[in-house]
């Protein structure tokens, strides 16, 4: 099986042709292409991104050498990018990513269900996408995420031009459950308030002036070697201070920087409220991957459809990896592999020979969700 098979294999039995057809009929977009069909489409975004080509002209070429893609030319593909809603991509990796999460999660002594919200910024130059100016003679797009901390994978992202602010973005990517980690862009008084009422627990990192009122200590074992400097209760902000009282944990990273954070989670340690501030860092890890190793930063066209189309594509793509990743690495053990050095072992065709034989196994089993 060659190293394209096998993520094509993987597309297929996870995210199978009848279901893109589903969620193309939900946007009524008539798929009579005579080639280069949605799916096809779908397909050839996946390997682009991981193959990272360069442009259109780049991907006619590399197509007519890939037998196992539809072979078009660059204005083909330059046109289905424009037309074809992205609408229909995203949901197309938000389904991918509700499969494939119900997959092996990592073992941490953190409060289960744990996400971390954060975004990332593209720019690219002004004139490129004018429809999206931001700042210093740039245009830019942002990835808003939620994503998981047990498995290492976006579960939801949404997509905004750079000018819009991470801030409104934490109501869109709220989990129905768990507990959300969040930088200090999210910090809303008003909103942690009503988090509180809801129900929704959350960590949230504070800003150097947020001010403390009517503090109060909290009772707390002594763990050795302990990065907690203090854990109390208060009230936050002036003027308009939160209606709750919220608990405060202040505590040093790494490299010794104070960090104060805030949250409605009462029944876990300091530390552990401190080391899940910390995972919030995975998402960060996310954010450098897809950007050295999947086709993001170059943008192929310049519409919204286009530009969107092709970084879904590589999210799909992403989550594709990740999942064969698990597959190979967790259950069975194979060898301990690194993401990074399977995901460019897999492209090489140089896994071990069982875990091909593994993979094929499995993808004949349909034993898939």
């Amino acid at each position: 099986m060659s190293q394209i098979n096998t993520l094509l294999h993987s597309l297929q039995c996870l995210l199978p042709p009848n279901q893109i057809q589903e969620i193309v009929k939900k946007y009524n977009v008539c798929d009579t292409a005579r080639k280069l069909t949605v799916y096809e489409f779908l397909k050839f975004s996946v390997v682009s991104a991981v193959g990272q080509w360069k442009s259109y002209r780049e991907s006619e070429d590399q197509l007519a050498a890939h037998s196992e893609l539809v072979a078009v030319d660059h204005s083909t593909l330059s046109k289905k990018a424009r037309d074809l809603p992205f609408s229909i991509l995203k949901d197309s990796f938000h389904y991918l990513t509700q499969r494939c999460n119900r997959h092996t999660r990592r073992q941490l002594s953190l409060p289960k269900a744990s996400f971390a919200t954060d975004s990332t910024t593209l720019t690219v130059a002004q004139a490129k996408l004018p429809w999206a100016t931001f700042r210093g003679g740039k245009s830019g797009i942002k990835l808003h995420v939620r994503f998981h901390l047990q498995t290492l994978a976006p579960s939801q992202v949404e997509e905004s031009i750079a000018q819009k602010h991470d801030s409104p973005w934490a109501e869109t990517l709220l989990p129905l459950t768990g507990i959300t980690v969040y930088d200090r862009g999210y910090l809303d008084l008003k909103r942690m308030d009503h988090w509180q009422k809801e129900g929704h627990g959350f960590v949230i990192r504070l800003k150097a002036n947020t001010i403390l009122s009517r503090s109060k200590g909290l009772k707390r074992l002594s763990v050795d070697d302990s990065n907690v400097l203090s854990d109390q209760s208060a009230i936050l902000g002036s003027g308009k201070p939160t209606t709750h009282r919220f608990r405060v944990v202040t505590f040093t990273d790494p490299q010794g920087k104070i960090i104060r954070v805030a949250t409605n989670v009462w029944q876990t340690s300091a530390e552990t409220i401190a080391a899940l501030y910390k995972e919030r860092w995975q998402v960060e890890l996310f954010f450098r991957w897809i950007k050295q190793h999947l086709q993001v930063k170059r943008l192929y066209g310049t519409s919204p459809n286009a530009v969107y189309n092709q970084l879904f594509g590589a999210l799909i793509a992403f989550v594709l990896l990740h999942w064969l990743y698990q597959q190979t690495q967790l259950p069975w053990r194979i060898a301990s592999l690194s993401f990074t050095y399977f995901v460019r072992k897999l492209l090489l065709g140089q896994l071990p020979t069982e875990v091909y034989l593994l993979l094929d196994k499995l993808f004949h089993s349909n034993q898939f969700g």
